[in-house]
Parts: structure tokens; sequence; C-alpha cells
């Protein structure tokens, strides 16, 4: 990753506690970070930033983490941004339907915010070469 350009990453959560750590986790893990508080917000961004990654919480009142998604892998200009979701809900049909949707990875919660920045960069790395 290089420092003078680091990579964006635009992280939507309605949690407040979740968005400061998964701000801070990534700022230290060396990322620009964007924080959105819903679907709708996080497309209305997305745009603006142009991030390489974009992390959303499932569940998020008004447009949720699963709309957004479909939202973002049908639009020919996000649909290869890789997106991880994140869920209180680790039940197997959440799972499936992340994924199908386009997900990069799925995360329950609790989960290690350094594994997260981690797969992160491992999922950047070929962008940045």
């Amino acid at each position: 990753m290089n420092p003078t350009n680091p990579p964006k990453v635009l992280i939507a959560d309605d949690e407040l506690h979740m968005l400061r750590l998964l701000e801070l986790t990534f700022k230290k893990g060396g990322f620009e970070v964007v924080c959105c508080r819903d679907g709708k917000e996080a497309l209305a961004a997305v745009a603006v930033v142009k991030p390489q990654l974009i992390v959303l919480d499932m569940m998020m009142p008004g447009l949720d983490g699963l709309a957004t998604l479909r939202q973002l892998k049908g639009s020919a200009d996000t649909k290869n941004i890789p997106v991880f979701v994140l869920s209180s809900k680790g039940h197997a049909l959440t799972r499936v339907g992340a994924e199908t949707a386009g997900a990069a990875m799925f995360l329950t919660k609790p989960f290690s915010p350094s594994q997260l920045v981690a797969e992160a960069k491992k999922i950047l790395a070929p962008q940045a070469s």
C-alpha cells in the first residue's frame, strides 16, 4: 500500500460505536476512511468518494446492507468494488444471501477488526500492482 495515496474504504453502519471502531481500525491500517450511517447515504457517497473497498452492515434502517449490496453490484460503475458485509446474524441464509448478491466477504459480529483490515489489504493487493 502506498502511504502517499492510501486506498479508500467506505464504511456504512448505523451503530455509531461500530462505525468509529471500524474507522479507527482502518485508519490505523493505512486506509483513507469515509463513514456513512445507512445504505442510502453510502450509495450517494460512493460516486463521489470512489472507494476501493466498501464495508456494509447488514442491518441498517431504510436501505439495509443487502439491498445496498444489490444496488452496488447492479451498477456498471460499482460492480467491481469489493464489498465486505458485517452482520450480527450469523444465520446461514444471511451469509448465502450476501454471498449470492456479490459480497467478497461475510463476517459475523463480533469479529476481529485487525483480521478485517488484514483481509482488506489482501483483497486489495492485486489492485496495487
